[in-house]
């Protein structure tokens, strides 16, 4: 019988090999969390970020990532400066500003960390029987929800659990108005009037931040593998049932033959037949550590120029040139007018609100008066 010509062009096309893998998770979509505001659906407050946890996957950015990490606690030192206190008011209000011994100092601080991790900051404000300020807390912002209209303020340490948080522990408070009466309320700043809850200023950099955590993250894994160079292994014993059976194979195998500790190791490997024996094929892999490098600088960059700020302000050298008096100088004295003065007088500016009048004085930070001041 004759071949069908169909038949016979099927028979001289190439054989399309398919590699089964278990699933690979997407990213930016599984980690990357956004600043998504979501209203309505009977919810008394707008969730920050899909699950209730930007502020939190913030956080993790920063503990995680060197460069971010520095910057904010360099932007942090330079608006406390070279100290802060309360002037005109009388009373305690020098010494203390609560119960629990907070200076206006530590609640600056507190005040500008929120600023620079968040984009805004909140306190917590107590008045007395006649109705005057009695004490200023900080809150965090973690911990703050607030509804459409920032009226209502909802205080919670579990918002981050996926936004199934106890009721019965939130707390709600009005929003601090001077002629109010309520014995607790909150002082909210968030210069963005497009959005509920602020945005930092390093939010256009967020990317870059997460490209220099994953640069971190291959050089910890190069080192726990042992740098051995990557391989495909076969098992050519036919499918598994399902992806799990796949994953517990594959964390096995990982467990016993990677690491610092197998370089040199045997690997053994029992078959019933020649033909169904366990293959290893080495990769010819391109050697990514000049790319890494290179996103690696690109990342840090990309932070700096998000705050406006120059390397050389947080102690790290700009490649080509050493580090100066007259270098650092120059670039504090535009850093100081862009960045540092507003955020200082945002925090000023919430005092003066708060007792109808100018009270707060911060020191504008040197390097020869951080030097003589007492640790």
């Amino acid at each position: 019988m004759k071949e069908s010509s169909n038949t016979s062009n099927m028979n001289s096309m190439p054989r399309v090999t398919c590699v089964q893998m278990a699933a690979i998770n997407r990213y930016i979509e599984d980690n990357v969390i956004l600043p998504t505001e979501i209203k309505g659906n009977g919810r008394r407050f707008v969730w920050w970020g899909r699950n209730n946890d930007y502020p939190s996957y913030l956080l993790a950015l920063r503990s995680e990532v060197t460069t971010l990490s520095a910057v904010m606690e360099g932007c942090v030192d330079y608006c406390v400066g070279n100290g802060v206190r309360i002037e005109g008011l009388g009373g305690e209000w020098e010494i203390k500003v609560n119960r629990y011994g907070h200076t206006a100092e530590d609640i600056v601080r507190r005040m500008a960390d929120d600023l620079v991790m968040f984009g805004g900051f909140a306190l917590q404000v107590v008045r007395n029987e006649v109705g005057g300020i009695a004490e200023l807390y900080h809150i965090d912002m973690r911990h703050l929800r607030t509804d459409e209209d920032r009226e209502t303020f909802f205080y919670s340490e579990d918002f981050s659990e996926r936004g199934r948080y106890r009721v019965s522990k939130t707390l709600v408070y009005p929003r601090y108005i001077p002629s109010g009466t309520s014995a607790s309320s909150v002082y909210y700043y968030n210069p963005d009037f497009r959005q509920v809850y602020p945005s930092p200023m390093y939010n256009a950099a967020i990317k870059a931040c997460e490209i220099e955590r994953c640069t971190d993250d291959f050089h910890l894994t190069g080192i726990l593998n042992g740098f051995v160079a990557p391989y495909l292994v076969n098992f050519n014993n036919g499918q598994p049932a399902d992806d799990e059976v796949k994953e517990e194979i594959e964390k096995m195998f990982s467990e016993k033959f990677t690491g610092p500790q197998n370089a040199g190791r045997v690997m053994f490997s029992w078959n019933d037949t020649r033909e169904s024996a366990t293959t290893i094929d080495k990769l010819e892999v391109e050697d990514f550590g000049d790319k890494y490098q290179s996103l690696a600088k690109h990342s840090r960059q990309q932070i700096f120029t998000a705050f406006r700020a120059n390397p050389n302000l947080f102690g790290i050298p700009t490649e080509g040139s050493g580090f100066s008096s007259e270098e650092y100088e120059s670039a504090f004295k535009l850093f100081n007018r862009t960045v540092i003065r507003p955020m200082q007088k945002s925090i000023s500016n919430a005092f003066a609100y708060l007792f109808g009048q100018d009270c707060l004085v911060i020191e504008p930070f040197t390097l020869d008066g951080n030097e003589k001041r007492e640790v």
